[in-house]
C-alpha cells in the first residue's frame, strides 16, 4: 500500500496513526498555548512600558527627596499626594539612588526597585527588570541616561505576573481537558472503527486459508465497519454460493463426459466389432454379411444422431440464433399430436387448444422441442398423452401430461440434465441418450421461457414449456 503522490509505504497501523495524529494535535495545541503565553506576556510589558515613557519627566528634579532606599518610603505629600503606582528616582554616579517620587499605592508591599550600576548603560535609554527590596516581585525600569547620571521610572511587574500566571493555570485546565477529551475520542474511535477492522483482517485471513465458514462480527449496524461488515459476509456467502455451484458443475460435467463416453463407446464397440468379423472371415455367408452391416450402419447412425445433438446443445451454450416470426402455437402442436399419432399408432393422444395463440418464436426450434417431449411422453408413458396449448396474460403454455410410471422427485428435478434417464440402467430400452428434454430446454431457454418437469412414481409426468407471448 502507498499513500497517493508520495509512493511511501504505509509501514504504521491505522491504531498507530491515529495515536500519532492526537498526539500531533495534542503538541500543537501546547505549542499554540505557549505561544499564546508569550505573546500575552510580551504585550502586557510592552504596555507596561509604553506606561514608564508617560510617567518619565513628570517629577522636576528640584523637588528631589534625599530618602535613601534603606529606609521606609513615607506617602508623597501636599499637592503631590495623589494615587500613583509609579516610582521616580535618580542614581549617581556613585551608584547612590535617590527617590524624589514614591508610589502611594500598595506602597508597603511593593517596595523599591534594586538597581546595579552595572546594568546601567552608558548612553541611551534603557528598560530592564529588577527586583525588588520588598517581597518576591519585580520591577520594570525605565532608566534615560543623563549628563549627571540616571533618571529612573519604575512600575511593578506584580499585575502583568499575575495575569500570565492566571492565562497559564487557564491553559494548564484546558489543556488537560483537551487531552482527555483527545483520549476519548481515541479510545472510541478505536473501539467502533479500528477494532473491528482489525478482527476483519483476522477474518480475511481465515478466509485466505480457505475457512468459509467465517463470518465478521457487528454486522447489521449504521457505521461504516457494520456496512462493511455486511458486505464481506454477503461476499463470503455469494462465494461459498459459487464455490458450492462449481462444484456441482464439475461433477455434473464429470458425469457428461462419462456418459457421453458410455453413448459414443456402446455404437462404436459394435461398429469395430463386425469390423473384426469381417476381417477374419466370420461373415462368409451373405445373410451374416448383410445382417453385420446393418447393424453396423444402424449403429453409425445412432452415433451421428448422438454428435449431432451434442453439437446442437453446444451451440445453444454458445449463441442461439433464432429466427422469429409469428408462431401458431395450436396449430403447431395439432401439427406434431398428428405426426406422433401416426408414429405411435397404439398410443392414444388428445389436444386441447383454445383459439389462435400466436407468440414471436422459431417455428422449426419450437416444433423440435414440442416433438421431443411428446415423443418422450409416448416412449416412456402410458397409454394416452395429453396435450394442453393455453394463454394466460402474456404467457403461453404448452402442457404435455402422460400417464406413465413417473419418476422420482428428485429425478424429475434433474431431468433436464444431459444424459439423464428416468432409470440408470443405461439401456437403449429405455429411449435414446438422454439429450432430448436437455436440447429442449436450451430452446425454451433461448426463448426466454420455461421448462418444468412435474412427476411422482404411479402418477405420470407433466412437461410444461412457457413461452413469453
Amino acid at each position: 500500500m502507498t499513500f497517493p503522490g508520495t509512493g511511501a509505504p504505509a509501514r504504521l497501523s491505522l491504531r498507530a496513526r491515529v495515536l500519532i495524529g492526537f498526539s500531533a494535535i495534542a503538541a500543537i495545541a501546547v505549542i499554540i498555548a505557549i505561544a499564546v503565553t508569550v505573546t500575552t506576556h510580551t504585550y502586557l510589558v510592552r504596555q507596561l512600558d509604553d506606561r514608564l515613557s508617560a510617567f518619565a519627566g513628570v517629577a522636576p528634579l528640584d523637588s528631589a527627596r534625599t530618602d535613601r532606599l534603606d529606609a521606609p518610603l513615607p506617602p508623597q505629600q501636599g499637592a503631590d499626594a495623589r494615587p500613583s503606582d509609579v516610582l521616580r528616582a535618580f542614581v549617581d554616579s556613585s551608584g547612590t539612588m535617590t527617590v524624589y517620587f514614591a508610589p502611594t499605592v500598595d506602597i508597603m508591599d511593593a517596595g523599591a526597585p534594586v538597581i546595579n550600576i552595572a546594568d546601567l548603560p552608558e548612553s541611551g535609554n534603557v528598560y530592564l527588570d529588577a527586583p525588588s527590596t520588598v517581597g518576591d516581585e519585580d520591577f520594570r525600569v525605565y532608566v534615560r541616561t543623563t549628563d549627571r547620571g540616571w533618571d529612573i521610572t519604575a512600575l511593578s511587574l506584580a499585575d502583568v505576573s499575575s495575569a500570565t500566571q492566571r492565562l497559564i493555570l487557564i491553559e494548564v485546565f484546558g489543556i488537560m481537558a483537551m487531552l482527555a477529551g483527545l483520549t476519548l475520542v481515541a479510545w472510541w474511535v478505536i473501539r467502533l472503527g479500528i477494532a473491528p477492522m482489525g478482527r476483519m483482517v483476522d477474518a480475511a485471513s481465515k478466509i485466505a486459508d480457505g475457512d468459509l465458514e467465517v463470518r465478521l462480527d457487528g454486522a447489521g449496524g449504521s457505521t461504516e465497519t457494520a456496512q462493511l461488515a455486511d458486505s464481506l459476509n454477503a461476499m463470503i456467502g455469494t462465494l461459498t454460493a459459487s464455490l458450492a455451484e462449481r462444484e456441482r458443475s464439475e461433477a455434473r460435467l464429470r458425469e457428461f463426459v462419462a456418459d457421453a463416453s458410455h453413448e459414443l463407446r456402446t455404437p462404436l464397440t459394435t461398429i469395430l466389432g463386425y469390423s473384426e468379423l469381417y476381417r477374419r472371415g466370420a461373415l462368409a455367408k451373405k445373410a451374416d454379411a448383410t445382417d453385420a452391416w446393418a447393424r453396423t450402419e444402424a449403429e453409425a447412425s445412432r452415433m451421428r444422431r448422438l454428435v449431432e445433438d451434442m453439437l446442437e446443445l453446444a451451440k445453444y451454450d454458445a449463441e442461439p440464433v433464432l429466427g422469429r416470426v409469428e408462431v401458431d402455437f395450436a396449430d403447431l402442436a395439432r401439427e406434431v399430436v398428428a405426426d406422433a399419432t401416426a408414429a405411435h399408432p397404439h398410443k392414444e393422444f388428445t389436444l386441447e387448444a383454445i383459439g389462435s395463440v400466436s407468440a414471436l418464436g422459431d417455428p422449426d426450434k419450437l416444433r423440435q422441442a414440442l416433438i421431443n417431449v411428446i415423443a418422450n411422453a409416448a416412449e416412456h408413458g402410458g397409454q394416452s398423452v395429453a396435450v394442453d396449448v393455453s394463454r394466460a396474460e402474456d404467457v403461453i403454455t404448452l402442457a404435455v401430461t402422460d400417464d406413465g410410471p413417473g419418476m422420482t422427485p428428485e429425478m424429475a428435478a434433474r431431468a433436464t440434465e444431459r444424459f439423464v434417464r428416468g432409470d440408470h440402467s443405461r439401456t437403449r430400452a429405455t429411449g435414446g441418450a438422454g439429450l432430448g428434454l436437455a436440447i429442449t430446454s436450451a430452446i425454451v431457454d433461448a426463448h426466454g421461457g420455461t421448462l418444468t418437469v412435474e412427476s411422482s412414481q404411479g402418477n405420470g409426468t407433466t412437461v410444461t414449456i412457457t413461452i413469453p407471448a
